[in-house]
């Protein structure tokens, strides 16, 4: 049975035979007091509710009336609970002359949203899944030196050529200057005597007094 395109809970069970229309109406209303605060919605063309996430919902094709878990792991923790019924993934089937008992509806709902309240904890918060993300894409910093201050270089230049002229012109450095220069004017200058021997081409006094023998 093709169902036409609807806005709403009523608009869908208005297109139904009477008789899936009464199972699940009764099945709605079952829904309603286990979850009161749960959104009536229209989702993949079946009646769902919703509360923040997907809960429930319910359906009817040709040959019977469906009552959505939306949850494989719901059917399968109850199984007990289902045994006798047409399952399917996350659905039960049922014929609209055997509605589904009150109670089993209303434990099933407050199953599901036991289930949707845990992945709900186990999910991290938006904000800090971004800030886990960002901080793993982030790339790492590598330690690196501060660029100078050229303003402090040339203090440290200025500060510098000053200790170094007060080094050459300081009182101590003068005093140390005029003890050097001292001792150089005291230091006689050591006089290299002249050479004995006679140049070559000189005569001796005696040798001039001396004449030849005739």
């Amino acid at each position: 049975m093709t169902m036409p395109a609807t806005r709403n809970h009523d608009e869908y069970l208005a297109a139904l035979p009477a008789d899936q229309r009464q199972a699940l109406q009764a099945l709605r209303t079952m829904i309603r007091a286990a979850a009161p605060q749960a959104e009536e919605t229209i989702s993949y063309g079946i009646c769902a509710f919703r509360e923040g996430v997907m809960l429930v919902g319910y359906g009817a094709t040709a040959k019977h009336c469906a009552f959505f878990l939306m949850s494989n792991q719901t059917t399968t923790t109850h199984a007990a609970d289902l045994k006798g019924y047409d399952l399917s993934t996350g659905t039960i089937r049922f014929q609209p002359d055997r509605p589904l008992p009150m109670a089993l509806v209303q434990k099933l709902v407050r199953a599901r949203q036991a289930e949707n309240a845990a992945r709900l904890m186990a999910k991290p918060k938006p904000a800090a899944a971004k800030k886990a993300m960002a901080k793993k894409a982030a790339p790492k910093k590598v330690a690196t030196k501060a660029p100078s201050d050229p303003k402090k270089i040339d203090r440290k230049k200025t500060d510098r050529s000053s200790t170094d002229r007060a080094s050459t012109t300081g009182p101590a450095s003068r005093k140390k200057a005029a003890s050097a220069t001292a001792g150089q004017k005291s230091t006689p200058k050591k006089r290299v005597p002249k050479s004995a021997t006679p140049r070559q081409g000189t005569k001796t006094s005696a040798a001039r007094k001396k004449k030849p023998a005739s």
